[in-house]
């Protein structure tokens, strides 16, 4: 292998590893409130989407091609129309009803258990009270026929949606259903927080993008990170406690500094501007 080919591997490497990094750190925190087969369609479709943003950004006089957007995803022609012609397609998928419906296996149950006139009485709006096992309106056909996931059992799901408090199971054995939408516990308890972590990842990572795509001279946001690789486990209660006795006075100032500049009404014309703080720790790699 040549040199040059050799670095540009090592290249490679350095970004899969900070991208998996990435990655990683989103899929601990969307186990168990988003499946995989829906955070693929998601990723997927906004992947498209930003290519063929890319695509009319070099080429402003030109629709972008199926073949220029199978070169830039490396895509299959086919996929890229299915993506295209898809109801998420150009469309912000948190008001796509179909995706939110199925965005679980616990979410496909309860929207079929919602709407299908044998688990469900139409006329009160209010779900039945079902069998857990049998042919007809079970349980058991409830799950057959809502996730076509192979591996899901009946006893796996109905352990999982009573651990998230959507079902209980009644003195005669039956399965009632406690929730009407898909909401586990967790995701109820922590939602705010979820939303302002990946928000503000979102962010840090628009900052990161607009350094990159940053033209000659044009002034680039501040983007700035502090941390060291030598860190006992046992200095790590003080350095936290000092981190937020430190940050909460930078944050004191940091809304000082907003506030000077925020307009008292609001209008479409507006931006969104922020400066975001966070103390983190990890594994040393």
């Amino acid at each position: 292998m040549s040199e040059d080919a050799r670095k540009s591997l090592e290249e490679v490497a350095v970004l899969t590893r900070s991208i998996e990094f990435v990655v990683r750190n989103l899929v601990r925190i969307l186990i168990g409130k988003i499946s995989l087969v829906r955070l693929q369609q998601l990723v997927q479709t906004v992947y498209v989407e930003e290519a063929e943003n890319y695509l009319q950004r070099e080429r402003p006089d030109k629709t972008a091609s199926l073949t220029a957007l199978a070169v830039l995803t490396g895509a299959d022609t086919r996929k890229l129309t299915q993506v295209r012609n898809s109801e998420t397609y150009r469309r912000p998928m948190h008001e796509a009803d179909r995706f939110l419906e199925e965005v679980t296996p616990e979410s496909c149950i309860i929207e079929l258990w919602t709407s299908n006139p044998r688990f469900s009485n139409l006329k009160t709006g209010k779900p039945r009270i079902i069998e857990l096992w049998g042919e007809e309106g079970s349980f058991e056909t409830l799950v057959r026929e809502a996730v076509r996931t192979r591996g899901i059992t009946v006893q796996s799901i109905v352990e999982r949606m009573q651990r998230n408090n959507l079902v209980e199971l009644t003195g005669d054995g039956r399965l009632k259903l406690k929730l009407s939408k898909f909401a586990p516990l967790e995701l109820r308890q922590k939602i705010g927080d979820i939303k302002l972590g990946l928000d503000a990842a979102g962010h840090l990572l628009g900052t990161v993008h607009h350094n990159l795509s940053a033209a000659e001279g044009e002034a680039k946001f501040f983007q700035r990170g502090s941390w060291t690789h030598r860190l006992k486990p046992g200095d790590a209660d003080a350095l936290r406690s000092e981190a937020v006795d430190y940050l909460a006075g930078v944050d004191e100032g940091t809304c000082r500094l907003l506030g000077r500049y925020e307009n008292a009404g609001a209008d479409d014309a507006q931006i969104t501007a922020g400066i975001g703080l966070f103390y983190f720790e990890a594994e040393t790699f």
